[in-house]
């Protein structure tokens, strides 16, 4: 994994396996590439396509591990449509650090998107419904989120170790007096002008050259604001810190030198909760995970030399 790139992705769980294991599975020094990822997850629910070019440009000989780059991307799924654009810096094989800009449209369908007057307001969900209704419904929404993030990464042997770490400002124009929304991909409600962060811990197995298992420690945080809270409301926080932890799996079933589709590869994922406002029993019960698989393909644009 030291020589290999690590993908971007939005800040989500099941992308980010999705985009992830599929770099490790299928390093690449080309510098243009483009992948095409079929997403699904529920508990809470989600479903997307995930489309993205990425440039990469090597800044030491081959394998150095110390290269630039860059990326485009567009999500859609039924509930909405999220473009991006990205850069990454790796000035070391075990250690790259970058900047992400996606600015989410939500239709109002699906029951997204969905405000609040203040963090103590109800968002629970069932595994595979909407959250909560607000005080106005659903509504059409965007959402723009800047985030800034840090991977450390070593590999030993067949052991491969990554630690990410990714803090996000988002910029929200609520209806009403709503102070807070529903963030699908972090699964909390977040200040309409605040912070929230996530950190990730992935110990991987390299099991065979296209098939990788491991197991995956997720925690995420959201901050709020003095005036996100409604007159007269203790200022605490009761939905974050979460956390899940639960195995994930990649398996590559397509490498080709030819054609447009170069690689394929197959990623599952299964955490339980160990903390979480609704999903530890109150709507949801513990012994129910959070799962996810995606299907990835993806290949060189132009090819290095």
């Amino acid at each position: 994994m030291a020589n290999e790139k690590t993908a971007k992705a939005p800040a989500c769980t099941l992308f980010l396996i999705a985009l992830e294991a599929s770099a490790q599975l299928m390093p690449s020094d080309a510098p243009l590439q483009y992948s095409a990822a079929l997403l699904a997850q529920g508990n809470p629910r989600l479903g997307a396509v995930d489309l993205r070019l990425q440039y990469r440009h090597l800044l030491g000989g081959a394998g150095s591990g110390s290269a630039i780059g860059g990326f485009a991307a567009i999500a859609a799924g039924p509930a909405g449509v999220r473009p991006g654009v990205g850069l990454e810096i790796q000035p070391l094989a075990f250690l790259s650090f970058g900047f992400d800009y996606f600015a989410t449209y939500y239709f109002g369908t699906q029951g997204l998107a969905q405000s609040y007057p203040s963090p103590h307001s109800d968002y629970g969900s069932d595994a595979f419904s909407a959250p909560s209704d607000g005080p106005g419904g659903s509504y059409a929404l965007w959402v723009q989120q800047l985030t800034v993030h840090a991977v450390l990464q070593g590999i030993l042997g067949p052991i491969a170790v990554r630690n990410t770490t990714r803090a996000s400002r988002f910029f929200a124009d609520l209806h009403g007096n709503d102070r807070v929304f529903y963030e699908p991909v972090l699964d909390v409600t977040v200040y309409k002008d605040g912070w929230a962060g996530q950190n990730e811990t992935d110990v991987m197995y390299l099991w065979t050259s296209s098939f990788i298992v491991g197991l995956r420690y997720t925690l995420t945080i959201a901050w709020y604001a003095s005036d996100a809270y409604s007159p007269g409301e203790p200022q605490d926080n009761p939905n974050t810190p979460t956390s899940k932890l639960g195995p994930v799996a990649a398996l590559q079933f397509l490498q080709s030198d030819g054609g447009a589709v170069q690689h394929g590869a197959l990623l599952l994922t299964s955490q339980w909760y160990l903390s979480h406002r609704y999903r530890t029993g109150a709507t949801v019960s513990g012994a129910l995970p959070f799962f996810g698989l995606a299907l990835v393909f993806s290949g060189d644009l132009v090819r290095s030399r």
